[in-house]
């Protein structure tokens, strides 16, 4: 609009390049004049001016709005794919389409075909299986896929799928035929049999046949190919048929196909000749047989498995005139006499009888069969053919070779009849062997040869019996036969020979002692033997070498001992190499075998021991299995292995102490270098290496639970400790308890002697008492008076005298041991036992005289009431056996008095708390005051 009201033009100055609006020059009204396209351009810039002579310009933005005028667009149109087959929900491959719209109108959605074994995501365009494929049944997928946009008037646009099944091997052979059948002939190796056809419906056919069952030594298949041959050549005889089931290594399952059976028959052939069952013996005629008469019945068979290779006949093929004089039955075999003997002079036929078979080609056997013919004519028996002996021992030495002649048996007679009558001697017993045999010497004499070789050590003698044969009636029957009994020389024909210990490797004697072994001690023993036996079978050994002066050697035992100790001993000496020599035949000096072998002694330090723990099983249960275990350790280390001894398993407690455990053992032993036969050190890196390696320890305890069937734990050094018992009971072993009991028997014998001597001294104390208590008694003066005393509460007056007693000086040692105790424990003192007697009474029981007055009164009374009086003061002796028995009499006589002018106590003494035994009497003890 114009402010001053001009008119006003309008233009488009710019962003109309394609021509596609225009503008009213007065309205300035936009129109399209072309058709426009979104999808070419979305927006429009146009600037529009006023074309007077004043202008001004504006910009108008114009967006084209979109229809859906565009189809998809599917992108790589066609597409091929591949996938394997048998694999479900796994993705074939993705399809793209484009629309050019926007909006709704290019949204698409895909969309396959129904019915096939695909799905499509109908966003994405994946493309998936929705069931196995079978690449066996369709190899290949073609279908469309349709691209959808989103308007209601939809556009669609379509592209071709073609989707490749790849095979895997996914199918099974499968035997179209369930049996085979073919037929062989025996005895023919490498034989093609037949072939066998699997069938596999995969691209790639992969088949490896193998026979499940049936016999594989006899067939093989090839496994790609399916033929069957034989391994070696079959045998009608033993097994006639053969099946076989084939299968292949694809296809292991029982389902129908998965094998086939092949029947080989055996095609039997004539391989086998016809056999003699029996051989028959030498025959003897009598010279006027009849004609026809059955002389013996061959019987051959043949074990071909079908006819006519199992049909046998006979013939007689002999020599010289038997076929003239003999003939055989073809079908039964019987012998018989076909002509007069008597026309011959002949006294001997060999008969050659041929056995055959029927079969193709043709088998046969022969046998020669020995008639002797008799004629009949008969001589004294003292001029009859006989041996010179009834019986024969002849001595042969066990080396005679084949053909050593052993003795002429001596025939008598044998050249007085001439030398045309027939002669044979047989061996018809003892000879199941056919060690032996008997031929007739030009001297016409039995020679008896050895047809073999004999030994000593397996059969000392022999017995056999040989027997002439000749006509009948040039024979001392009772003579034909003798006895020969063959003894067996011994020679020393076998050479000793060592037995090493069970495990070792090498043909050498290892053996360790410790330093500190005392002389003569046991190191090892050398154990040898020898076949032969008796004085060539007893063996000898001695040791040599330059060390040799410290051990001896046991000559028959072989037991080697030390014979010097080993202290200050140079380490250059060691190891102690020696050499052992062991002969047989020790007496001779000549016809004897000697071998040697090197022994290896070390000495045993604290260093070179090692301890195998074996944790359940006592030391004799170990003891049985103990080469086991050291032939495990030998193997797995390398070394030799010597075992020291076996003891308690011992290790240390949760208290630090040395503990043992009865069910377990310690197995001691050291090792050797067998390069350098040296015993070796714990430290060593041999052993190192060889045992305390955890790999290596941990191979041999596994191997020693394995085999020994107990818990092998490991194995350490000794544990240097001072044992303290715990756990454990004690237990001594064989050579520590017939001491333990010899010591304890001494101890108690000790104690007995002491115990008598105790008892003789005591009783000898109590014998010098009882002899002290009957002496007298030396009754001392009056003693000395002394101030009188007040006793509350009634303050009477008291005098008090001293009791005294004297024991006689003679004979002062035997009284040593007399003790009396008159302190206050052992008299026990009382006031309760004080009685008073009156002056009157007291007067009349002593003379009428006070004993207070009377200097020669005693002061110790004893009243007697055996004899009923009392004692005088010139009796000195006081007797045991009249002390009171009844002291009624003082009773009645010491009456309590009211005053205490005189006062008597009297008191009941025991002194059996002094070790005294003695008759309890009443004794009554008074005393003046």
């Amino acid at each position: 609009m114009d402010p001053e009201n001009d008119p006003v033009s309008y233009s488009i100055v710019s962003g109309n390049d394609l021509r596609q609006f225009a503008i009213g020059s007065r309205s300035g009204v936009i129109t399209v004049i072309r058709k426009l396209d979104r999808e070419d351009l979305t927006r429009y810039k146009l600037a529009t001016e006023d074309a007077g002579k004043l202008s001004s310009t504006a910009t108008v933005n114009i967006k084209v709005t979109d229809i859906n005028d565009k189809n998809p667009e599917f992108v790589g149109d066609p597409y091929n794919f591949t996938v394997k087959e048998g694999l479900n929900k796994t993705s074939v491959g993705f399809v793209r389409a484009n629309d050019a719209d926007e909006g709704i109108n290019a949204l698409i959605t895909y969309s396959i075909p129904s019915g096939l074994p695909f799905d499509i995501d109908n966003e994405t365009g994946e493309i998936t299986t929705s069931r196995s494929l079978d690449y066996e049944s369709q190899k290949n997928y073609q279908f469309v896929v349709t691209a959808k946009d989103g308007a209601p008037d939809p556009r669609i646009a379509t592209a071709t799928v073609s989707i490749a099944v790849e095979d895997v091997e996914d199918e099974l052979p499968v035997f179209s035929r369930s049996v085979h059948e073919a037929t062989v002939p025996e005895n023919v190796p490498d034989y093609f049999v037949t072939d066998v056809k699997a069938e596999d419906p995969d691209t790639v056919k992969k088949i490896t046949y193998v026979i499940h069952q049936g016999p594989t030594d006899l067939f093989r298949i090839d496994e790609n190919s399916g033929a069957v041959y034989t391994i070696r050549g079959l045998d009608f005889e033993k097994e006639s048929q053969h099946i076989l089931t084939i299968g292949t290594l694809e296809n292991m399952s029982n389902q129908e196909g998965s094998t086939t059976k092949v029947i080989v028959n055996v095609e039997d052939r004539n391989d086998i000749p016809p056999v003699f069952t029996i051989i028959p013996h030498p025959i003897t005629l009598e010279d006027d047989v009849a004609i026809g008469t059955p002389v013996t019945t061959l019987v051959a068979t043949d074990s071909d498995g079908t006819a006519p290779g199992n049909k046998v006949r006979y013939e007689i093929i002999g020599r010289g005139k038997a076929a003239k004089y003999f003939q055989i039955d073809p079908d039964a075999g019987v012998l018989k006499v076909t002509n007069d003997l008597k026309k011959e002079i002949d006294t001997e036929y060999q008969v050659d009888v041929r056995a055959y078979d029927l079969g193709e080609p043709q088998l046969s056997s022969v046998i020669t069969l020995d008639i002797y013919i008799q004629h009949v004519a008969t001589v004294a028996p003292e001029v009859g053919l006989r041996f010179a002996d009834t019986s024969y021992s002849v001595q042969v030495p066990e080396n005679a070779t084949f053909g050593y002649k052993i003795k002429t048996l001596t025939i008598v007679n044998s050249k007085t009849h001439g030398g045309n009558i027939p002669l044979k001697c047989l061996v018809i017993s003892g000879n199941s062997e056919r060690k032996f045999i008997v031929n007739v010497t030009e001297e016409r004499n039995c020679a008896l040869y050895l047809n073999g070789t004999v030994d000593f050590e397996s059969e000392e003698s022999y017995q056999i019996e040989v027997q002439i044969m000749s006509l009948q009636g040039f024979i001392n029957k009772e003579f034909a036969i003798t006895q020969v009994t063959i003894n067996i020389v011994d020679v020393n024909d076998n050479i000793p020979y060592f037995i090493y210990p069970t495990g070792s490797t090498s043909e050498k004697y290892y053996a360790a002692i410790t330093a500190n072994s005392p002389l003569s001690s046991a190191v090892t023993q050398i154990k040898a033997d020898d076949k032969d036996s008796g004085k060539f079978g007893k063996l000898k050994f001695s040791l040599v070498g330059d060390n040799s002066d410290f051990f001896a050697m046991d000559q028959s035992s072989g037991i080697i001992k030390t014979k010097k100790t080993f202290e200050d001993l140079d380490d250059s000496h060691l190891p102690f190499k020696l050499t052992v020599k062991t002969r047989d035949n020790p007496n001779a000096t000549k016809d004897y075998n000697e071998i040697e072998a090197p022994v290896v002694i070390n000495l045993i330090t604290t260093d070179n021991r090692l301890i195998l723990v074996i944790g359940d099983a006592k030391p004799d249960v170990v003891q049985k299995k103990i080469t086991l275990i050291t032939t495990i350790i030998q193997e797995q280390s390398g070394l030799i292995v010597g075992v020291e001894k076996l003891a308690t398993r011992e290790f240390i407690g949760g208290n630090g102490t040395l503990e043992s455990d009865p069910a377990g053992t310690d197995v001691w032993f050291y090792v050797i270098d067998p390069e350098t036969d040296t015993i070796l050190s714990r430290n060593s890196s041999l052993v190192k290496r060889s045992i305390f390696d955890k790999a290596a320890m941990d191979n041999i305890t596994f191997d020693i639970t394995g085999q020994i069937q107990n818990t092998a734990f490991n194995i350490h050094e000794p544990i240097i400790l001072h044992k303290v018992k715990t756990a454990s009971i004690a237990s001594f072993n064989g050579e520590v308890f017939p001491y333990a009991l010899i010591i304890i028997a001494c101890i108690i014998f000790v104690l007995g002697i002491v115990g008598i001597i105790y008892i003789c001294v005591s009783w000898s104390k109590y014998k010098s008492y009882k002899d002290q208590m009957q002496r007298q008694y030396v009754v001392p003066a009056s003693p000395t008076r002394y101030d009188t005393v007040y006793v509350e509460p009634n303050l009477k007056e008291y005098e008090t005298q001293v009791l005294q007693m004297c024991v006689p000086v003679d004979e002062q040692d035997d009284y040593n041991d007399l003790h009396l105790d008159f302190s206050n424990k052992n008299h026990a003192f009382s006031l309760d036992n004080v009685s008073y007697i009156s002056k009157d009474n007291n007067l009349k029981k002593y003379g009428q005289q006070s004993p207070v007055s009377s200097e020669s009164a005693t002061t110790v009374r004893a009243s007697s009431v055996g004899d009923g009086h009392i004692l005088k003061s010139g009796e000195h002796s006081l007797r045991r056996d009249h002390m009171y028995h009844n002291r009624s009499s003082d009773d009645e006589e010491m009456n309590a008095s009211p005053t205490n002018e005189n006062v008597m106590f009297k008191e009941k003494k025991d002194y059996s708390h002094l070790g005294f035994s003695y008759d309890h009497s009443p004794v009554e003890t008074t005393t003046e005051l």
